[in-house]
């Protein structure tokens, strides 16, 4: 079976409205993803992408057990505070959300489990980058 022409990309429904704050959430993950990346090196003492090889809760997941093994409790303390709310409790609510058509008639996403917010709208989606960008900033130095 041949594929399917690129051309079908344009023609997927979808609210146009919120492919840009989509996008910044997904930058805003791979941002963090980066810096646990980093952190968890620090930590080892050597480079590696083998934290990328892995999802962010599972990298997140990592660094947590690495900083308790190097009584860093700083880093744990982020990790409980930040970093794992970051992604459980917002990145994976628009990681794992499925789409639907709306009352609007829109095609929309809303989380899978039907918990708040519900559908994403622009202002949650720029909730969820801040919260992400939040959680990297506060990364502690390692």
């Amino acid at each position: 079976m041949d594929p399917i022409p690129e051309s079908y990309v344009d023609l997927m429904p979808c609210d146009e409205t919120l492919l840009v704050e989509l996008g910044r959430v997904t930058w805003a993950s791979a941002r963090l993803h980066a810096g646990v990346r980093d952190a968890i090196n620090r930590l080892d003492g050597a480079s590696s992408d083998k934290p990328f090889r892995t999802t962010l809760g599972s990298a997140v997941s990592d660094l947590r057990k690495k900083a308790v093994a190097c009584a860093r409790q700083d880093i744990v303390d982020w990790v409980d505070d930040y970093g794992m709310p970051a992604v459980k409790q917002h990145r994976n609510k628009v990681a794992h959300a499925v789409t639907y058509t709306a009352p609007d008639g829109t095609q929309a996403i809303q989380t899978d489990d039907h918990s708040p917010p519900g559908r994403f709208l622009n202002p949650e989606l720029r909730e969820v980058s801040r919260v992400l960008i939040e959680a990297h900033a506060r990364l502690p130095a390692t």
